[in-house]
């Protein structure tokens, strides 16, 4: 296929929420972006289009065997081209035929050519997906973030000691006490989801019983997230209490990743 202009770059889940615009403060943003608008004479890198709205889109290189995302440029991107990198969120919001049209019309190619690369492009977002931590290499000073410092966010993985089978018993128990439904840990968020009924409140507690959150409920169903990102510990637990009892997790381990 011929070299392309505006190429698709999806990220994998395990980066998502790694990106600078996202992890430094608005103020270091901010000479980022501004520094790539300068660089660009306020024009978009890709198709030209001259603009006072643009875009700072971080291109990362994604590296599987040694599990690092490296920055290789901040680029100044109009909203047509920044749409076509994120296509995926261009289609969800209803704009993927807007992109796909942008595509072709930047790289002057065809609706093969198109689907080609988005296959490709969706394939290597799969690959990538097998990463569910990616370890950032960056020099901000190149891209004009002297003394701009990198935000290291620690999220252990998360093993559950439950079994689906079990989950599948505490789900049908037919007691007034509280009742878990529903277990989903999110290993790319580092997030736990608490689906329960018949419960009042959730604790969260660490391995020597010490309280670390709690979540108050006032509907039938009860929904709650715990994140344990920058949790170093060995494990932890909660308990649900209701108004007929109380019952206590298995343990969650929270393993280090390398």
């Amino acid at each position: 296929m011929k070299d392309l202009k505006l190429k698709i770059e999806l990220l994998p889940k395990g980066a998502w929420g790694n990106d600078f615009s996202r992890t430094l403060c608005k103020k270091d943003w901010d000479i980022l972006r501004n520094a790539c608008y300068e660089r660009a004479n306020h024009k978009c890198a890709i198709c030209g289009y001259e603009t006072d709205d643009l875009d700072a889109h971080e291109v990362w290189d994604f590296n599987i065997e040694t599990k690092t995302q490296t920055l290789i440029d901040i680029i100044a991107l109009c909203s047509r081209c920044h749409g076509v990198k994120h296509i995926r969120n261009s289609q969800r919001l209803g704009f993927g035929e807007n992109a796909k049209r942008h595509f072709m019309k930047v790289n002057n190619c065809n609706e093969l050519e198109f689907a080609t690369h988005l296959t490709k492009a969706q394939m290597d977002f799969e690959e990538r997906n097998k990463i569910y931590r990616w370890k950032m290499i960056a020099n901000l000073e190149k891209f004009g973030g002297k003394d701009i410092k990198i935000k290291e966010v620690y999220i252990p993985l998360i093993k559950s000691e439950y079994k689906e089978d079990e989950l599948n018993l505490l789900k049908n128990e037919c007691n007034f006490t509280p009742r878990i439904l529903d277990i989903n840990i999110n290993n790319y968020e580092g997030t736990i989801t608490i689906i329960c009924d018949k419960t009042n409140k959730i604790e969260w507690y660490d391995n020597k019983l010490n309280l670390i959150d709690t979540k108050f409920n006032f509907s039938e169903k009860f929904i709650t997230k715990f994140s344990v990102k920058n949790l170093d510990l060995p494990y932890i637990t909660f308990k649900l209490t209701g108004d007929y009892g109380e019952k206590v997790s298995k343990r969650f381990n929270l393993i280090a990743h390398k």
